[in-house]
C-alpha cells in the first residue's frame, strides 16, 4: 500500500509522484464508454476499445469535481491519501439564512441540509426532486455563502424565474434589516439583456459561451468568470454539454459549486454522466418524490394508465414519424379520451395541464375542448409574458385549461393544477418526471393534496409501446409513485378525500 499525495485547486487536481500502475488505474477509473464510437473506423478495425478518459496520463491531472472519486477508490484499495488544497473561503452569511417570509421550517430542513452540504465538501450535486424548492435553495446559498455568485442555466424561462426569486429574497433581506446589502442586486445575463452585478447574476450559458468565442470580448468574459466564488447550475443534468464544461473550468475561483437537479445521471451517454461530476462533485444529498410526498410538500399523484388500440392508419411495424403522425398526433381515439376526461376533471372543479410535444397536437386538442371548457395553448414560440399570463390565468382560475409543448416542462409552479394529461408520449426520464411534477405542488390549503396523471399504454406500434412500456417502468420503480398507479378499467375518484 502506498501514500498519495493529491494536489487539488477548484478546477484541477494533479496525482504527485505517481508510477505507471498507479496512473494506469486511475486513467481506468476515470474512463468511458465514448458515444458513437462503435461507428468510428480505428474501432471497426480493432485499434481502439472505443473508451476515453479524463485522467491525463503524462501530467497526472484529472477535473478537480471528480477528487472525491478518486480519493474513495484509493482508500477502499488501502492506500493513505493525503490531500492538498487551499482552505475553502468562510461564508460571510448566516449559518441559518432566513430568505423569504416563509422563514425556517423542519419540514423544509432538507433545504438548509444541501447548503450546509455545499459549505462542508465545497462541490455537490443536489439531487432534489422536482417540486422540491431548488430555487429556493438557490436563494439561501447567495444568503449563506454571500460572496460573489453566478447562477447559470441553459432555459431562458428559468433564467427570468430565478431572478425574480433572486429579487425577492433580496428584497426582504434587505427589508429585515440584514447588514451588507444596501448596494447588492441581481445582475442578468441572457436573451437579450445584459446588466451584470459584482455580486449575483443570473446567466445563459449560450450567453456566456458565446463570449468566451467571440475575440472582442473573450478577455473581459474570462475576466469576470474568475470573478464569481460560487457557482450553481440549474437543471444541471444538462451540464455535459461543452458550455457548461468550459465555462466552470473558466470560474478559477468559485470554490463553491452547487448542481441542482431532480435527474443527475439519466442518460445513457457515460462521458455526459462523468462530465457532471468533473465540474459539480459528486451528489452530496438526495431527496425523493416519495420523502415529499410523504411531508405534504408534494400532492400525492394517482395514476390512470388507459390502453389505445391501433388506428386504420398506422401498423405494427410503421416507422417512428408515422407511428407518431396517426398513432399520437391524429388517433382521433386517443385525442377523444384526452378531451373527455379533461373536461371531466374540470366538471369535478379542477384545472388540468396537458402537455404535447408538437404543435399542431396541441391545436388539435384545444379545438376539441373549447366548445366545453376555457382552453389555452402556448407553445415554443410563445414569448415570456404570454406564458406567465396564461399560468397566471391557471392559477386564478380564469382558465380550466393550459395545453402547452416543451415551454412547460421547467420553471412552472402552478399550485392549482389538479391533473396531468401526458399526451406527448415518449420515453424520456427527464422529461416524463418534470411533466409530472408540474400538478404535484401542494395544493392550496382547504384543497386534497392530491394530482391526477393521465397515461397512456400506446399499443397502435412497436415503437409507440416500447416508449409506454418505458414510461411505466419508472412509474413502477419510483417511490411514491408506484403505489398508485390504478389497476386497468379503475378510474380516478376525484371525491376521495
Amino acid at each position: 500500500m502506498a501514500n498519495i499525495q493529491i494536489a487539488a485547486n477548484v478546477v484541477s487536481a494533479k496525482v504527485l509522484d505517481a508510477d505507471h500502475d498507479l496512473k494506469m488505474e486511475l486513467s481506468e477509473l476515470l474512463s468511458y464508454q465514448v458515444q458513437g464510437a462503435e461507428h468510428s473506423t480505428s474501432f471497426k478495425s480493432g485499434s481502439w476499445t472505443g473508451r476515453s478518459t479524463l485522467f491525463s496520463y503524462d501530467k497526472g491531472i484529472f477535473p478537480a469535481g471528480l477528487t472525491t472519486l478518486v480519493v474513495s477508490h484509493l482508500r477502499q484499495k488501502g492506500h493513505t491519501v493525503q490531500l492538498i488544497r487551499k482552505p475553502a473561503p468562510e461564508p460571510l452569511g448566516a449559518s441559518v439564512p432566513v430568505v423569504d417570509a416563509f422563514g425556517y421550517t423542519t419540514e423544509y430542513d432538507y433545504q438548509y441540509r444541501t447548503v450546509e452540504q455545499l459549505v462542508k465538501h465545497r462541490a455537490i450535486i443536489a439531487q432534489v426532486a422536482t417540486g422540491g424548492g431548488k430555487s429556493r435553495i438557490a436563494s439561501m446559498t447567495f444568503a449563506r455563502i454571500k460572496r460573489p455568485t453566478l447562477f447559470i442555466t441553459t432555459r431562458s424561462v428559468l433564467m427570468h424565474q430565478m431572478k425574480k426569486s433572486f429579487d425577492a429574497s433580496i428584497a426582504y433581506r434587505k427589508a429585515q434589516g440584514e447588514e451588507g446589502l444596501d448596494k447588492v442586486y441581481c445582475g442578468i445575463m441572457g436573451d437579450g439583456e445584459w446588466h451584470p452585478s459584482p455580486h449575483l447574476n443570473v446567466a445563459m450559458v449560450q450567453t456566456i459561451q458565446a463570449r468566451l468565442k467571440d475575440p472582442k470580448t473573450a478577455e473581459k468574459m474570462t475576466r469576470m468568470l474568475e470573478h464569481f466564488e460560487c457557482v450553481i447550475l440549474e437543471e444541471a443534468h444538462e451540464s455535459s454539454g461543452e458550455g457548461y464544461y468550459q465555462i466552470m473550468n473558466a470560474c478559477k475561483n468559485a470554490t463553491y459549486r452547487l448542481a441542482l437537479t431532480a435527474t443527475p445521471f439519466m442518460r445513457d451517454d457515460e462521458e455526459a454522466n462523468m462530465r457532471l461530476m468533473a465540474v459539480s462533485g459528486p451528489i452530496g444529498i438526495k431527496v425523493s418524490e416519495k420523502e415529499l410526498i410523504d411531508k405534504g410538500i408534494l400532492a400525492t399523484p394517482y395514476f390512470k394508465i388507459v390502453d389505445v388500440m391501433p388506428g386504420e392508419r398506422v401498423k405494427k411495424l410503421s416507422n417512428w414519424q408515422l407511428a407518431y403522425k396517426y398513432g399520437i398526433v391524429e388517433n382521433e381515439a386517443r385525442n377523444k379520451i384526452i378531451a373527455e376526461e379533461v373536461i371531466d376533471a374540470v366538471k369535478h372543479g379542477l384545472t388540468a395541464m396537458v402537455l404535447v410535444q408538437r404543435r399542431e397536437h396541441g391545436q388539435i386538442l384545444r379545438d376539441l375542448m373549447k366548445p366545453h371548457v376555457r382552453v389555452a395553448y402556448i407553445f415554443g414560440d410563445s414569448d415570456q409574458s404570454e406564458r406567465d399570463a396564461a399560468l397566471q390565468a391557471l392559477a386564478k382560475g380564469d382558465l380550466d385549461v393550459l395545453i402547452g409543448s416543451t415551454i412547460l416542462d421547467v420553471g412552472v409552479d402552478v399550485p392549482a393544477v389538479g391533473m396531468v394529461a401526458l399526451a406527448g408520449a415518449g420515453k424520456a426520464e427527464v422529461a416524463l418526471r418534470q411533466r409530472i411534477g408540474r400538478g404535484l405542488r401542494r395544493k392550496p390549503k382547504g384543497q386534497p393534496n392530491k394530482a391526477y396523471v393521465l397515461e397512456f399504454r400506446d399499443r397502435v406500434n412497436k415503437h409507440l409501446l416500447g416508449h409506454a412500456a418505458a414510461r411505466r417502468q419508472i412509474l413502477e420503480s419510483t417511490p411514491g409513485f408506484a403505489e398508485n398507479i390504478l389497476k386497468p378499467g379503475a378510474d380516478f375518484d376525484f371525491k376521495r378525500k
